[in-house]
């Protein structure tokens, strides 16, 4: 189990660019989007936490649990939960406000043992500055170090919550011996002072840096190496840095930095550059789903339910037989669901001899699989007369379901469970 510890709370994002523009509230709170990125990357996950009982916080704990991570380890409070208004720049970036005095995260206590079963535990953010909590959060990283658990920090630096800050990177400069894999910004690096060299002499194995539009690169005593963000359209950039740190533990599989190679490390940094890609690409902290990082036809868990995923660079999937191929693929993989992306749909992929599309929306259903498409239709349904056909039939029936996303397919699967 990989566990992340720290704050949670809900971000007031703006629903335009006007100052007084709607503000809408989304989960959030870095350890909470790294444990909701583990959760949907397909990883064992918990959640070590206080967390409100007002109706936030409810919501928060929803948000965990339809992401599969486990909430054993989240204590509770009558306190408030933490408001961060963000403001999101022409680029994408974000800052924040916090609204974080006498909230229930902050008041989270050491607890006595985590489960034997946990192999690495994420740091970082908030709870990290906001006492008492901050005590008890770097407690828990010196203990769980000190038993033989990797640990990665993130001091994703909110610098408007930290009114020393010569003593806050004294103990920053502190907690390094015990921590395993150290990763930050090139912002949060810049107002920290220090190199990567100096880092790694105090403890980490590894530092790993994000530079934005720039990419990854990590440090380690014997590699550096460095791959390219993936270019996407940016919505904002809150939550990419919380993807990466799930990838990067989720990525890792067990294995300690120090035993990674050039190789190793080039292949973790790119997935990880594609995670935080997805993250980028929508509104407030929506990290991906392991179905959609897929660069080869893959079964995956989606919501519970063993899932065939066709990734969107395959070949295209045009006719009958491609259909029964697909079914007998998935019969094959002990798949219940096929996720099937509109870009891999051939014009005549749903077309058959006797012209009924409805004919292989029964096929999946005679074989007890269901079928989904995901993403825009309506081009497609305008251009394909057999897609039209497909979709009027299949809106008839409960064996195939249409999304625009991953994310939205999903909550309608767990929303049916």
């Amino acid at each position: 189990m990989i566990v992340a510890a720290g704050e949670s709370l809900i971000d007031l994002v703006p629903e335009g660019a006007e100052p007084l523009s709607a503000l809408v509230p989304l989960r959030g709170g870095g350890p909470y989007n790294t444990a909701v990125a583990l959760g949907r990357l397909g990883a064992e996950a918990g959640f070590c936490s206080r967390i409100s009982t007002d109706a936030y916080g409810e919501a928060l704990l929803d948000g965990l649990r339809a992401a599969g991570v486990a909430t054993g380890l989240v204590q509770r409070g009558p306190e408030p939960t933490t408001l961060a208004v963000a403001s999101v720049g022409a680029d994408g970036s974000a800052g924040y406000s916090f609204y974080a005095e006498g909230t229930a995260d902050r008041l989270f206590e050491l607890p006595q043992r985590l489960p034997e079963a946990v192999r690495a535990v994420a740091f970082g953010t908030c709870s990290l500055v906001l006492e008492p909590g901050a005590s008890a959060y770097e407690a828990l990283l010196r203990r769980e170090s000190g038993r033989g658990v990797l640990t990665l920090l993130d001091p994703n630096v909110r610098a408007g919550l930290i009114p020393d800050a010569d003593a806050y990177r004294a103990r920053f400069a502190g907690w390094l011996p015990y921590v395993s894999l150290l990763k930050l910004s090139e912002e949060d690096a810049r107002w920290l002072g220090g190199s990567p060299a100096e880092w790694l002499a105090k403890g980490p194995s590894a530092v790993v840096l994000t530079r934005g539009a720039e990419g990854l690169t990590v440090f380690t005593g014997d590699v550096t190496v460095s791959v390219p963000a993936v270019p996407v359209t940016v919505a904002d950039t809150i939550g990419a840095g919380d993807t990466v740190n799930a990838a990067l533990l989720h990525g890792l599989g067990g294995r300690a930095p120090e035993a990674l190679d050039e190789a190793a490390w080039t292949d973790l940094l790119s997935f990880a550059a594609r995670a935080a890609a997805v993250t980028c690409s929508r509104p407030g902290a929506e990290p991906p789903y392991a179905a959609e990082l897929v660069t080869d036809d893959t079964v995956l868990p989606l919501s519970g339910v063993p899932t065939l995923i066709c990734a969107p660079d395959g070949p295209p999937l045009a006719g009958r037989q491609a259909a029964l191929d697909l079914i007998g693929d998935a019969l094959g993989r002990g798949a219940g669901l096929v996720v099937v992306p509109v870009a891999r749909l051939g014009e005549d992929f749903f077309a058959l001899r006797s012209g009924v599309a409805g004919e292989v929306v029964q096929k999946f259903a005679d074989y007890g699989l269901r079928l989904a498409i995901v993403g825009d239709i309506s081009t497609h349904v305008a251009a394909s007369t057999s897609l039209r056909d497909f979709v009027r039939e299949a809106n008839r029936g409960t064996q195939v379901r249409f999304a625009d996303t991953i994310p939205a397919l999903a909550a309608r699967l767990a929303a049916r469970a």
